[in-house]
């Protein structure tokens, strides 16, 4: 009887290592020098058998966006000097969900609930290194849409119908700020919240001065009734909405002109990395510098 027992207690300790190996290779967390952090829930391609399928809510992976993550993270290198902080979820969405909360996320799965705390707990580590290096920074939260209309979705919390208001109405009324996921920034840029989100120089006009149609931008400052995607759990989780001093951008990538080709995800990453550099002197009024003390960023 001793014997089966410790046997049994065994072959549990080797499942749980085994589970804890898995969970290291399911979140790729790369460390950076840069105040910039860049989250990739849906990127992931792997299905082990011994993860549960989800049994609701949407299950498709953003085609390329992990990859389009790592060209980001290489021009703002070559750029800056410096590279962002990654993590990214190798699991694919079908078994487990890093944009959404835990129930809906992991489903219950032991392995996947793993994963999804290991995600998070990784981001909220950048984010409190960040804040301690450069005492504010950003959090881009990468993924992809397809749309009817090819544009570059910018989700600062703040649904479409809210955005078809008047920047009037943005900068008058105190519950978008309470909303919004940038809400440190705000009052951190020397501009009106309005001007921040779709302004001349905001994240949306600055991509659009490199080519890529953006909303918010001031070419196309809401959605009307068209599809937007204004921003979920990450953005919540790893901005300034709740406190702190981490604002966070929903980055949605459309498939045409972005996601479809290296070509285009190369120049994309050029586009977003140079728009990051403005976005970063007009905003947070920072260089985008890298913090030395840093450990250096993989390639």
């Amino acid at each position: 009887m001793f014997g089966k027992s410790l046997l049994l207690l065994t072959l549990t300790a080797s499942i749980l290592s085994l589970q804890a190996e898995d969970v290291l290779k399911y979140v790729d967390a790369r460390p950076g020098s840069l105040p910039i952090l860049i989250t990739v829930p849906h990127g992931g391609d792997l299905k082990p058998a011994n993860i549960l399928a989800r049994r609701y809510g949407v299950t498709a992976k953003d085609s390329n966006t992990a990859e389009l993550s790592v060209m980001i993270s290489e021009e703002l290198r070559k750029l800056y000097g410096g590279a962002p902080h990654l993590v990214i979820c190798r699991l694919h969405r079908s078994k487990l969900d890093c944009n959404r909360e835990l129930n809906e996320a992991a489903q219950g799965d032991p392995v996947a609930t793993a994963t999804w705390k290991r995600f998070h707990e990784a981001a909220e580590g950048v984010e409190q290194q960040v804040t301690r290096s450069f005492g504010a920074g950003l959090t881009i939260d990468l993924h992809g849409h397809r749309h009817e209309e090819p544009r570059v979705e910018l989700g600062y919390l703040i649904s479409g119908s809210q955005l078809n208001t008047s920047d009037e109405a943005l900068d008058r009324d105190p519950k978008y700020l309470r909303l919004t996921s940038v809400k440190e920034l705000d009052q951190r840029s020397p501009q009106s919240f309005s001007a921040l989100i779709r302004g001349p120089q905001s994240l949306g006009a600055l991509l659009e001065a490199q080519g890529f149609r953006s909303i918010p931008s001031p070419g196309k400052p809401s959605p009307g009734k068209a599809v937007y995607f204004s921003g979920s759990y990450d953005v919540a989780a790893h901005g300034s909405r709740d406190g702190g001093s981490i604002s966070a951008i929903q980055v949605e990538c459309p498939w045409n002109g972005v996601r479809d080709t290296s070509e285009n995800q190369r120049r994309f990453a050029k586009a977003l990395a140079t728009a990051l550099g403005d976005y970063f002197k007009i905003h947070f009024q920072m260089t985008l510098v890298p913090d030395k003390s840093s450990q250096p960023a993989r390639p």
